[in-house]
């Protein structure tokens, strides 16, 4: 269950999926107008009409501490939005990297702004050793699923997952419109060896601070997902990262978290921050001559 803005009939024949006393202890009507209710009180009085009415656990699918974006996420998806849309519909694109040691996903999002309606479009693919299904086995089939859906690759051979991103950025970069790609400084020499030998490299690889630096990133992601701006591919590992994610305060600033203990990973959405980080900077593609300018900008290290 996801609040959505107003009831339509897709979403009422639904219902009897879950409430098979509709309209015999309670109407349709009557729902819809007490969700309306709930819905115009908060977040916490939906989650009890929907513990209520729908079944759902309250705390499981409306916890207060999630992302703000995850609650525009799906409305935001486009199923048609490849990577080679995405190519050709841009005047330049960005690239974010998570993760990718032993026990994490290797993320990448490809961000591109395109170039008649300015928004900015979301395309993803991730890597994982085959090793984790053995010592993972709770989330073996769910990582399964993933591969089968196209957007995870479970790789058997160490450095295998950072060539095979690099060959995906490489035939971005062949569309002279990749601007800058940027990574957590942590631990990312292999990526940035592999990125070097296809001729990307500094300046227009850099480093994108990780924690509170993040957060203006954060409230540009939901406020663009909010207003339709920022759009995605609709892929569903996407939607398990995000509802992995929390929000905590740090003084002024907000930071994302894992949701629980585990291997509840979050790899791809924090890819996808790092991407917001560059395209917020407005750079343009490389032949503008602008990036020296860009990195001067401030937020970043090269």
């Amino acid at each position: 269950y996801r609040p959505v803005r107003k009831m339509g009939t897709t979403s009422v024949r639904l219902w009897s999926m879950v409430l098979p006393n509709a309209g015999r202890s309670i109407t349709v009507k009557r729902l819809e107008e007490e969700y309306e209710n709930a819905r115009a009180k908060g977040i916490q009085e939906l989650a009890r009409w929907a513990s209520q009415h729908l079944n759902v656990e309250i705390g499981l699918a409306l916890r207060s501490d999630r992302w703000v974006g995850a609650d525009f996420w799906l409305p935001a998806g486009d199923p048609d939005l490849t990577l080679d849309v995405l190519i050709d519909r841009s005047d330049v694109i960005v690239a974010g990297i998570d993760g990718g040691g032993l026990d994490d996903l290797l993320s990448l999002a490809v961000l591109g702004r395109d170039r008649i309606t300015q928004e900015w479009m979301h395309w993803g693919k991730n890597w994982v050793f085959e090793g984790i299904l053995e010592l993972r086995k709770r989330e073996a089939s769910q990582l399964k699923d993933f591969e089968t859906q196209g957007d995870l690759v479970i790789v058997s051979t160490p450095g295998d997952d950072i060539e095979q991103l690099a060959d995906v950025l490489e035939t971005v970069d062949v569309s002279g419109k990749l601007a800058l790609v940027g990574l957590d400084p942590m631990g990312v020499g292999a990526v940035v060896d592999a990125l070097a030998v296809r001729e990307i490299a500094a300046p227009r690889v850099v480093g994108v601070s990780q924690g509170w630096t993040l957060s203006g990133a954060i409230k540009t992601a939901e406020r663009k997902l909010a207003d339709g701006t920022l759009i995605h591919g609709a892929r569903p590992i996407m939607g398990w990262a995000i509802s992995n994610a929390k929000v905590e305060p740090r003084g002024n600033a907000i930071i994302i978290t894992k949701q629980a203990a585990g291997y509840l990973k979050i790899d791809p959405l924090m890819a996808l921050l790092n991407a917001v980080t560059l395209m917020s900077k407005n750079p343009s593609p490389p032949e503008g001559g602008r990036i020296d300018d860009f990195l001067k900008g401030g937020m970043l290290s090269a």
